[in-house]
């Protein structure tokens, strides 16, 4: 069975269920009510109070017309002009630059400025629209001015809080500036009383609309432009796009009258300088084919390329000569084989050396004809050998004499060369010199010819310039405004009331490091959870009695059916109880563990072995008696120390005695097993309380004592962290058959785990925190009081009751 309860544990170990998330939070949900509807109240003030803005939009287009005429592409490559090629991101700029905002605030007088206060929000006015206007003279026009004024009637008014009352139509000094007011004949009916005039530099005002236009093109194929401009006005902002395109066009116009005229200046400039400069390359060429006897460049440059090739024919065959000779030179010079035949194939051709050499090979071959028959030094071999040796001599000089003839011939065929090649040389630079002065005139022909036509072409354009800017949809606005955006806001609002509570919410939770739920002490350890117990009124320790149905004694008896599975049926089990630090209920569940036991007939004996710090006596408010320390010291009998627990069948109590100043050591004494073999001689069931065995050691002493360990944890108090060391003492079995039961519980909505006790699946059910008919019916059966109303719902009764009275 044990085993089953642990495998359960292990499935049920992890997170939340949706169901005990959704309880655990929605007691906050008074809180996020309030944010919600807070945040929704800030937003209808924030949309009250806002003054709306609106959209205005208007289109134009930007046509793709030549400037000045129709020049064509090379008229636009001469001067630089792209009129039929119009660049939108340019015209787009142009648009959006101080420059235009300045012409448009110009001609609408936008320097001045109309405001009419309303009870809520003040409303911007056109000047057209206004019973008066201002006019103001200044000293230093780079500062604005301003006025709040309050009219009194239609010949009056005032400024400021003060009372001096000043006229329409008249000059009056006020701060810096002296200003007039003047009526316009509209009726003053249409308006508040309160006005703000105020006049600022162009210089800002142009900044401001200029940031604050847009401007962008249709689509990418279109030279339609979309603008647009927000303003509170709608009448202002129409006004201000309309002028807008109309100063573009006009800006347009001018720029194409402008050109047309630089244009006719500079063709009338060219003209007179082209003319000149035709003049000119005229009389040049005339001097340079005199000067150079230039008739026919062609027909002269081939003569010399024809003479410049033959030289260098024959001082390649020259060289190639002069070069075999060498080679016979050196063939013949050859000491190592002084009796070799000399070739006589080669190029050169001269009679007395090819008639030489016949000779030198002839007497070679009658040497070696004699070699096969006599010694090298007969006589006739050595004579024949002297004779070549004076025939090679002779040879050679002749041989050198034909190399020195075929460098002369090369040194002399080089000087015609060099004279021809210098001629050849001289015929592209007069050639190109003549191309030159030839394209030139060309050039300055065709360019003379072309700015008279483009002259002619330019007067009939600019005579009909027309501008390439074209209004498609004047100036129109959206009924509903664009800022503020009501849904928008809606949503924020809404989103910032869930946002707000949910963060503090989860500070709340993230800053809480203690025990909140089950499932805080069921993450970090695997022990079992024995039960879990409520938070008991008042100050009475021990709550369990024969007939005490409330919450906390039917707990305990829970917890009494789950030991069983802890226990595994032995018999005069004992039982400690320990827990991590004081103050986490020790005496408190093992008093009532112990009361709980006694009710089923079993002697009981309740043993206080917290003797640094007890409490099981003073809770049961008992006297104090003769105790363990007692025996301990030998001051009293065993059988004297169990104390009986007034009104409570078979429930004893063994009070520890007065503090020792000893107490790990005492713990170790040889009478600690009497005690133990005492009461499980003479009681069905044993309960010890010990100290926290997260401070001393006293409950691992004792451990080997015990059947069964009860580790308590108390709700909203053990920190999160402590519970490793229930995990430590669990898996290194420090402590026998550890199990918790979590104590304190404090009833409020949301709780996880408290649907079952220590996870094994018998619950009693009892749904805390619940308000429902299920709850009711428990409460009737068990005999529990409800718990206490929320605040909110006292204020709800008092509320509904209140109504009912009415």
């Amino acid at each position: 069975m044990n085993e089953e309860l642990q495998e359960l544990v292990k499935q049920k170990k992890g997170g939340f269920t949706p169901r005990e998330l959704f309880l655990k939070y929605v007691r906050f949900l008074p809180w996020v009510v309030l944010s919600v509807a807070g945040m929704l109240v800030f937003a209808y003030v924030k949309l009250r109070y806002s003054t709306p803005i609106y959209d205005v939009n208007a289109k134009l287009m930007v046509k793709n017309n030549a400037v000045g005429g129709s020049g064509g592409e090379k008229f636009d490559d001469i001067f630089m002009m792209q009129g039929s090629r119009n660049n939108m991101n340019d015209e787009i700029e142009i648009i959006k630059s101080r420059y235009m905002a300045k012409r448009v605030i110009q001609k609408l007088n936008f320097q001045y400025q109309y405001s009419n206060k309303g009870q809520i929000r003040s409303s911007v006015v056109h000047p057209r629209d206004m019973p008066f206007t201002a006019e103001v003279r200044l000293s230093d026009s780079s500062v604005g001015v301003g006025l709040s004024i309050t009219v009194a009637d239609k010949n009056q008014f005032t400024i400021g809080e003060g009372l001096e009352k000043f006229s329409f139509g008249q000059w009056f000094k006020w701060g810096k500036a002296e200003w007039k007011l003047q009526v316009t004949g509209r009726d003053f009916g249409a308006f508040s009383k309160e006005f703000v005039v105020s006049w600022s530099p162009i210089e800002n005002i142009a900044a401001g609309i200029s940031g604050a236009i847009k401007v962008n093109k249709s689509d990418n194929f279109s030279n339609v432009l979309n603008l647009s401009y927000q303003v509170p006005n709608t009448t202002i902002g129409g006004a201000i796009l309309n002028q807008y395109m109309e100063e573009y066009r006009q800006y347009s116009l001018e720029d194409k009258k402008e050109i047309a005229f630089n244009t006719l200046q500079f063709i009338d400039e060219q003209l007179d300088t082209v003319k000149v400069d035709l003049g000119k390359v005229e009389q040049n060429l005339k001097d340079f084919r005199e000067s150079n006897r230039i008739i026919n460049p062609e027909s002269q440059s081939e003569s010399y390329l024809s003479n410049l090739t033959e030289t260098s024919k024959l001082i390649t065959e020259q060289a190639v000569k002069a070069k075999v000779a060498d080679q016979l030179i050196n063939y013949i010079n050859d000491q190592k084989n002084p009796f070799r035949v000399v070739p006589t194939t080669l190029s050169i051709v001269e009679p007395s050396l090819i008639q030489q050499i016949t000779d030198y090979n002839r007497l070679l071959a009658n040497r070696e004809s004699l070699l096969l028959t006599v010694p090298a030094a007969n006589p006739l071999v050595i004579d024949i050998e002297n004779n070549i040796t004076k025939l090679r001599v002779d040879v050679l000089e002749n041989l050198r004499n034909i190399r020195q003839s075929y460098n002369a011939s090369i040194t002399n065929y080089e000087k015609n060369n060099v004279q021809l090649e210098k001629g050849v040389r001289s015929m592209p630079g007069i050639q190109k010199k003549l191309l030159e002065i030839n394209r030139q005139q060309k050039i300055l022909e065709e360019l003379y010819s072309y700015l008279l036509q483009k002259k002619l072409e330019t007067s009939i354009g600019s005579a009909s310039t027309i501008s390439s800017i074209r209004v498609v949809e004047p100036a129109y606005s959206t009924e509903v405004p664009v800022s503020p955006d009501k849904k928008s806001i809606y949503l924020l609002s809404l989103f910032a009331g869930l946002l707000i509570p949910a963060l503090i919410i989860f500070l709340i939770e993230y800053m809480n490091d203690r025990v909140q739920t089950k499932n805080d002490v069921q993450k970090v350890t695997d022990a079992p959870i024995l039960g879990e117990v409520g938070h008991a009124e008042g100050t009475d320790t021990l709550v369990v009695g024969k007939h005490n149905r409330k919450v906390v004694a039917e707990q305990f008896r829970m917890i009494r059916t789950n030991l069983q599975y802890i226990l595994h049926g032995t018999t005069n089990p004992v039982i400690m109880v320990t827990s991590s630090f004081s103050g986490e209920g020790k005496s408190f569940v093992s008093t009532n563990t112990a009361a709980v036991l006694a009710l089923t007939g079993k002697r009981t004996v309740l043993i206080e072995f917290d003797i640094r710090k007890p409490r099981i006596i003073q809770g049961l408010g008992l006297k104090r008696t003769n105790g363990i320390t007692n025996y301990m010291v030998g001051g009293c009998r065993l059988d004297e120390l169990p104390v009986p627990v007034p009104q409570q069948d078979n429930l004893f109590v063994i009070p520890c005695g007065p503090v020792p100043p000893n107490p790990a050591e005492l713990l170790l004494e040889p009478k600690i097993n009497e005690i133990f073999r005492y009461c499980t001689e003479n009681f069905d069931a044993v309960i010890v309380d010990t100290a926290p065995v997260g401070l001393v050691s006293d409950a691992i002493t004792l451990g080997k004592f015990a059947n069964a360990t009860v580790y308590i944890v108390r709700h909203n108090y053990t920190q999160k962290r402590q519970i490793q060391l229930v995990q430590d003492l669990y898996s290194n079995g420090k402590l026998p058959s550890m199990s918790v039961v979590i104590n304190d519980i404090q009833i409020k909505l949301g709780y996880g785990g408290y649907y079952g006790y220590g996870g094994y699946g018998y619950g009693y059910g009892y749904g805390y925190g619940h308000k429902s008919a299920a709850y009711a019916q428990a409460s009737a059966y068990y005999g529990y009081e409800a718990p206490q109303k929320s605040y909110f719902r006292q204020l709800f009764d008092k509320v509904f009751k209140a109504k009912k009275d009415a």
